[in-house]
């Protein structure tokens, strides 16, 4: 009898497995946009659903093994009239999801089949929140009405799981979502109040539970900025990196979560550091913070270590340049002049308001000693060169593609000027700009 039961189970479990894909199907009706573009976003992959002109209908077959969630996404109308949206599908192996999908009032009005008590859960709190964000900026709540009024984010959340009774998967999906909303629409809250010189009612924040009472479930990880939140938590109740990790390992067991924010306590650190007061010492903490990190605790490493160049004192870096004719060149090429050094791109606005003051610079300085050197650091050289054409830029011209020089640079922000001395060591790391006028140009022409 037991034989007979176990091939039954068998039998039953290789039947669910070959239930087959998932199906996305449904209707659209555009209303007034003309035009409008629908994907399915399924992991690291994206697929776009096409819907016929004629009937406004649409089917997507998804490969499904496990039941998952998935994001329906859009991009509705043209122009300056053009907006996204997306809404979270819950999907199950060989099943079929239904949609009516409306555009009206830049909003994708959407239903579910009756049955579908998943997919009519997650419509129906997003459908929610998106009203209840809109109402609460367009008529901020007063003081005594606003806890009541946010802590609907949060709580609504008990009445459609009672009400839908939805798988686990959703109903974890849903709590996480309220969370974010909640302290999404709480920072654009303190944003009203605070330029009103209002200050926000005592306990507002004590509506909702810790954040790793929430956020330490896998299903957070599905949202882009859960890694941010949980840093900024951690940055609220510890001073230091060290500090910060290791309550991140006491208040939280998902395995990914730890990793992924401990990533961001660490390249936070390889980022803000003041590499001019205690390199060394800095160095050393990183080391023992990554030491179990393996190959990417290793390119942490790296990185900080190349931060050296941005020290006043350091040498220059030797990093491969290439000129409109595609010649190969290095900062090395001009040891024994002063070099003057612009970072810029093509699509930086201040970047390029500063070439006529640089030009103008560059031909009033009557100092052989200087050499004006412009590196850009577009990543696609045509623009560089449309750029220069518009600007009539001309002298020592380069590009570097890629990152690795504004990481070894620890740039954060162009344009950047950079002042190298006759012997190629570093006298300012951030250099006036071309359009000081007479401040830049008195340090330059004082230059021997």
């Amino acid at each position: 009898m037991k034989y007979v039961i176990s091939i039954f189970l068998l039998l039953a479990t290789i039947g669910c497995r070959q239930k087959g894909p998932a199906e996305i199907t449904g209707t659209v009706n555009p209303g007034e946009y003309s035009e409008y573009q629908l994907f399915i976003v399924d992991g690291g992959k994206r697929d776009s659903l096409t819907v016929d002109a004629q009937t406004r209908f649409f089917s997507l077959l998804l490969n499904c093994d496990t039941p998952r969630i998935v994001t329906l996404m859009g991009i509705v109308g043209t122009g300056q009239n053009k907006w996204p949206f997306e809404q979270a599908l819950y999907i199950e192996p060989g099943t079929k999801v239904k949609l009516d999908i409306q555009f009206k009032n830049r909003r994708a009005e959407m239903t579910a089949d009756k049955k579908d008590r998943n997919n009519t859960a997650l419509i129906t709190y997003n459908r929610f929140y998106l009203d209840k964000s809109r109402s609460i900026w367009e008529n901020p709540p007063v003081a005594s009405e606003l806890k009541n009024s946010m802590s609907e984010i949060h709580t609504r959340v008990n009445d459609v799981t009672e009400e839908l009774r939805p798988a686990n998967m959703v109903e974890s999906y849903l709590r996480i979502q309220a969370y974010l909303s909640f302290a999404q629409a709480l920072d654009g809250v303190t944003y009203m109040y605070s330029r009103n010189g209002e200050a926000l009612p005592d306990g507002m924040r004590e509506l909702i539970p810790p954040v790793y009472e929430v956020l330490d479930d896998p299903m957070a990880l599905r949202f882009y900025n859960t890694n941010t939140f949980v840093f900024n938590y951690l940055k609220k109740e510890r001073e230091t990196p060290e500090e910060q990790i290791q309550l991140l390992k006491e208040r939280f067991t998902v395995k990914s979560i730890v990793e992924s924010v401990s990533r961001l306590v660490l390249q936070s650190f390889v980022t803000d550091y003041n590499y001019k007061n205690g390199f060394e010492e800095g160095l050393q903490r990183l080391k023992n913070m990554t030491a179990d990190l393996g190959e990417e605790g290793g390119k942490l490493v790296k990185d900080f270590e190349s931060k050296k160049y941005s020290m006043e004192g350091a040498a220059l870096p030797d990093v491969t340049l290439e000129d409109v004719d595609g010649k190969i060149h290095r900062l090395t090429d001009f040891r024994g002049k002063y070099l003057y050094v612009d970072l810029w791109a093509s699509w930086c606005g201040p970047c390029c308001q500063e070439v006529p003051y640089l030009q103008k610079l560059e031909k009033q300085l009557k100092n052989p000693a200087v050499e004006f050197i412009s590196i850009s650091l577009d990543t696609n050289k045509e623009a560089w060169k449309k750029k220069m054409k518009q600007l009539n830029m001309h002298g020592h011209q380069y590009i570097v593609t890629g990152d690795q020089f504004a990481t070894m640079m620890n740039i954060k922000g162009i344009p950047h000027f950079l002042l190298y001395s006759k012997d190629g060591t570093l006298m300012q790391y951030k250099a006036d700009r071309p359009s000081s006028g007479d401040k830049i140009r008195n340090v330059l022409t004082r230059l021997k």
